[in-house]
């Protein structure tokens, strides 16, 4: 850890760095994350948080509005980091369909702070996986890519527990029954996957309606003791 600092603050003597959010303003290096002026216009989620989707609350309750009159989550905390507006919709744009590898590390870096500052603590880190036609098509599952990022800050190991066993349609082009009937039976356990005695971190991507987590945690919690939160970056 000395020798990376070290490393990060010797570089910035030499290169000049542009915030990864809007490729204009000289930031500081070391924090890995966006220049003030994005963080400002990302549209973070504050606290109180709701537990069933991770939004700000809308009420004295520990689940907001919304939450409270849908199906009952089958994790215990989750974590939304921003909202899908403005440069928060144009970072995820980018990072799930441009392929701009390089906001994996300040995205990643991202969801550990909000994560720290939640107070969860988890065992391994576990990324919704993508059916195989569309990592081919793709070339990389961006939830994977925050889950290493996250995993490795968090010093515990990120581990695909979870196989797409379909393809399905792309769920933003769906509304709320066509999503949940389009995920039955999509998702299975990877054999050998331990999911016993063991707190878990799902995560995502963008959450709307919360389908493809909720028949993602269901397989990992299935008759087994274990405990899930998720984490998505945006909030829909």
């Amino acid at each position: 850890m000395f020798m990376k600092t070290l490393l990060k603050k010797a570089a910035s003597y030499f290169f000049t760095y542009r915030c990864p959010g809007c490729d204009s303003h000289e930031f500081d290096f070391s924090n890995e994350l966006f220049c003030m002026d994005c963080m400002r216009k990302l549209c973070c989620i504050h606290p109180p948080f709701c537990d069933g989707c991770g939004a700000e609350l809308d009420g004295v309750l520990n689940l907001c509005s919304k939450c409270l009159v849908g199906e009952p989550r089958p994790w215990k905390n989750a974590v939304s980091i921003f909202h899908m507006d403005g440069l928060g919709s144009d970072l995820i744009h980018r990072f799930k369909y441009n392929g701009d590898f390089e906001l994996g590390g300040p995205l990643s870096a991202l969801a550990e702070m909000v994560l720290r500052s939640r107070g969860l603590n988890v065992d391994v880190v576990v990324p919704v996986p993508l059916h195989w036609r569309r990592l081919f098509m793709r070339g990389y599952n961006q939830s994977e890519v925050i889950a290493k990022g996250l995993a490795n800050r968090l010093g515990v190991p990120m581990e695909r527990m979870l196989k797409r066993n379909r393809y399905t349609k792309q769920q933003a082009n769906l509304d709320k029954a066509e999503r949940e009937k389009n995920l039955i039976g999509a998702f299975s356990l990877i054999k050998g996957a331990n999911c016993k005695k063991r707190s878990i971190l799902l995560v995502d991507d963008v959450m709307t309606t919360g389908s493809t987590l909720t028949e993602a945690a269901k397989v990992l919690l299935n008759g087994v003791d274990c405990e899930v939160s998720i984490l998505v970056l945006a909030r829909r």
